[in-house]
């Protein structure tokens, strides 16, 4: 895990690529502490950068950029890829060698072997760049789900791209000025939606593609894993019962653990008392080298009951717990600091920055999250709820007066009176499973957008974004509403905001978080049954003798922040909104915008 950056001239201008580079490094620098370099061309055309945390193989040898032993290639990798050992034994089959045990050169090896097609072959979450010298060729690769960002610009014949979008506000050349989309994206969904950015010039390499870029610029991107084809596109399989469901999921679900546990430091699960965490540390069968970690916010109502139970689970896994409060005393400076290292605006987050800077303070480099379980077995209550609002909106009549009343005279009373403005969107976003998701998802919708933004901003980011087109492609092609669930919650709140936040907020705390739910070779194991409308419950069953019995009864509980416990500390107007999360973002914009001097 780590931070890659790098300039690629192919204008012929006259620019101080070193000092850039050098500027995003320092930039990325909690990215990975452990070890910071560059690399330069011949040419000098092209310049690569990396920000280390040592995690696999802690030598020098594996220090990056990493330069193939045939000195043709240069890698600059972020992330992990948990099968490297498989694929160095395949490759060493093949006569090949090695100079490192690191999974870093067994990427470039393998793109060297298979070209394009290895990228097909790693299992893990990456973003990177190989640069192939005799042929003056850059690719720039990210995994699947995007775990792992990167972000790009091209500038008057120079191509800047680095793991944090703010780094490259550090080029000069490269406006701070906002986008259109990026505006409306937060106003609508409460973050920045992929593959766009807060800022105009900057762009986001699209999640499961490689992007090439020659020496003359040409530019060519390849799709090279696609979740809504997955979903579609998988197999049938029959299975006898229940029972062997349930056994399927819970082998699936201990490979991709084992998996994740890939790792030359000390391992710590986030376990919370919901039952994704749980249920992963269930299925780990080495607790050697590993640990797990519990927060609690100190007058929170529920902490005791939450740390009982997470140590419970502990105590039947027989793994060793640690158990942190975030002291009343303490949060205010967090949130700033949070504020200040976030990376795009984000209504979410805070959680996994406090956690992440716990664990650091814990001297874990490596955590485990639950994050995935809730989109991949139907967890959130939109799996209900959508369809719901879908099945009873779609029955009555549609007239323009109707919509006309619900979107003024009801929206009207609603805001007066500080009750639930979502209301008046039923009508007209309730009708249609895409709708009534957006009107579920979303922060404020599309008719609220007056109160914040002008209406260029608002006409010009609603085409950017092509808000209502992308939703109805993203929803035709499936046979039934869950499926179409699952995939509007995969795209637009995982691959979008939890991701996104799971990585900036670690690695600003310089911890790597990883995701065993949330990766590709389980997520196709899974795909198929999907369509046997699978649950929590079933996951919960593969796993029940080594879980404590209250978590088959409890209701689901997120990781909670009072909002206005934490509103109250800066003064701010409380109780704007029907919903704390609504004032929250509001405040969040203005911290965000402040903090990076816009």
């Amino acid at each position: 895990m780590c931070g890659i950056s790098g300039i690629f001239n192919f204008s012929g201008k006259n620019i101080s690529s070193k000092n850039l580079l050098e500027k995003i490094i320092n930039f990325q620098n909690n990215r990975g502490p452990d070890n910071k370099d560059l690399w330069y061309s011949e040419d000098r055309k092209i310049y690569l950068g990396h920000n280390r945390l040592s995690i696999i193989d802690l030598s020098k040898d594996a220090n990056q950029p990493f330069i193939s032993k045939d000195k043709n290639f240069v890698i600059t990798f972020n992330g992990e890829i948990y099968n490297y050992k498989e694929i160095k034994k395949e490759l060493e089959d093949r006569n090949i060698n090695f100079n490192s045990n690191s999974d870093t050169e067994v990427i470039i090896e393998a793109y060297k072997l298979w070209g394009i097609d290895s990228l097909n072959k790693l299992r893990g979450m990456f973003s990177f760049a190989i640069y192939d010298i005799s042929k003056k060729k850059l690719l720039l690769a990210r995994d699947p789900f995007g775990i792992k960002p990167l972000y790009y610009s091209f500038n008057n014949g120079v191509l800047y791209f680095a793991s944090s979008a703010r780094s490259l506000l550090s080029v000069p050349s490269i406006s701070k000025k906002l986008s259109n989309a990026g505006l409306v994206s937060f106003y609508l969904w409460g973050h920045i939606q992929e593959q766009h950015t807060f800022f105009k010039e900057i762009n986001s390499l699209e999640k499961g593609t490689c992007l090439t870029i020659d020496d003359k610029g040409n530019k060519n991107d390849i799709k090279f894993a696609d979740i809504k084809n997955e979903i579609i596109n998988s197999k049938n399989i029959k299975f006898k019962d229940k029972t062997e469901i349930i056994s399927y999921i819970k082998e699936a679900v201990q490979e991709t653990t084992k998996y994740h546990m890939v790792s030359d430091v000390p391992v710590s699960f986030l376990l919370s008392s919901g039952i994704d965490s749980s249920c992963l540390v269930a299925s780990n069968t080495d607790n050697k080298n590993c640990s797990a970690l519990t927060i609690d916010f100190e007058g929170h109502s529920k902490e005791n009951y939450e740390s009982l139970l997470a140590q419970k689970t502990c105590g039947i896994n027989k793994l060793s717990h640690i158990r942190n409060i975030i002291e009343k005393k303490e949060i205010k400076n967090e949130i700033d600091n949070f504020y200040k290292e976030m990376d795009l605006p984000s209504n979410d987050g805070l959680n996994s920055f406090l956690v992440s800077k716990k664990a650091k303070k814990n001297n874990f480099k490596v955590i485990i999250s639950g994050a995935g379980g809730d989109e991949f077995f139907s967890g959130y209550p939109s799996f209900k709820r959508v369809p719901i609002i879908k099945n009873f909106i779609s029955k009555l009549p549609r007239f323009k007066s109707v919509d006309k009343l619900f979107k003024n005279t009801l929206y009207k009373f609603l805001k007066k009176y500080k009750l639930n403005t979502k209301f008046s969107g039923l009508y007209s976003f309730g009708g249609t499973t895409h709708e009534a998701f957006l009107l579920q998802r979303s922060l404020f919708l599309p008719h609220e957008l007056g109160n914040y933004l002008n209406s260029d901003e608002i006409f010009n980011g609603l085409g950017e974004l092509n808000v209502f087109d992308n939703l109805i492609n993203d929803s035709n092609q499936f046979d039934n509403d869950r499926l179409k669930i699952i995939y509007l919650e995969i795209k637009y709140y995982l691959c979008s905001k939890l991701l996104r936040d799971c990585d900036w907020t670690s690695m600003a705390n310089s911890v790597e978080m990883r995701l065993p739910f949330v990766d590709w070779f389980f997520f196709k194991k899974i795909a198929p049954l999907f369509k046997l409308n699978i649950d929590k419950k079933l996951l919960l069953e593969g796993f029940q003798e080594k879980l404590p019995k209250e978590l088959f009864h409890r209701k689901k509980t997120g990781f909670a922040i009072p909002h206005y416990d934490y509103l109250n500390l800066y003064n701010y107007d409380k109780k704007k909104y029907s919903h704390s999360i609504k004032d929250w973002s509001e405040f969040s914009f203005k911290k965000y915008i402040k903090n990076i001097n816009i």
